[in-house]
């Protein structure tokens, strides 16, 4: 009798760790259809951080419009008190698309946006990885590098962020 309830107490268990697994695969979905916003980790500039942001598309399958900011090849001069340097048009890099996998884990590779002002062209050549924790939570890796026209590299970061929708 003892052997009995000992695997009715397997099976109990078992079935428990599999509705477990389940769940948390659900949550790692992406919410459908919404807009998240969030930051890198380091501390930013007269008070304001740089920001991600992208969208989900209506089937959960890919972001949408992934962008980024980065004061990157920023010349010298030093930074104005209560200026939010990240909203300026030369600070905003733009991924576009990137494809969602079933488990809620997002990647792309060597994604190339360039920048031209004042005559002069900075590439920024962007790395990313992330997935969703629950599915208004995403978290992850970037990494981009910048080259001004010369092919002079002038910034060369790998930074961590979240977003929330």
């Amino acid at each position: 009798m003892s052997a009995r309830r000992s695997r009715a107490a397997v099976v109990v268990l078992v079935c428990c760790a599999l509705l477990a697994a389940a769940a948390s695969a659900l949550a790692a979905h992406p919410k459908k259809g919404a807009h998240f916003s969030g930051s890198f980790s380091f501390t930013g500039i007269n008070g304001f951080k740089a920001p991600v942001a992208f969208g989900v598309s209506k089937s959960g399958t890919s972001l949408t419009g992934f962008k980024y900011s980065t004061l990157g090849c920023f010349g010298s001069g030093g930074f104005q008190k209560g200026v939010d340097y990240y909203t300026k048009p030369g600070a905003i890099i733009k991924v576009g698309a990137v494809k969602v996998s079933g488990s809620g884990r997002f990647s792309v590779k060597g994604v190339v946006f360039k920048y031209t002002a004042f005559g002069f062209t900075t590439t920024t050549t962007t790395t990313l990885s992330g997935s969703f924790s629950k599915p208004k939570l995403a978290s992850g890796t970037l990494s981009f590098t910048q080259t001004l026209g010369s092919g002079a590299t002038c910034n060369s970061l790998v930074l961590s962020f979240t977003a929330k929708a």
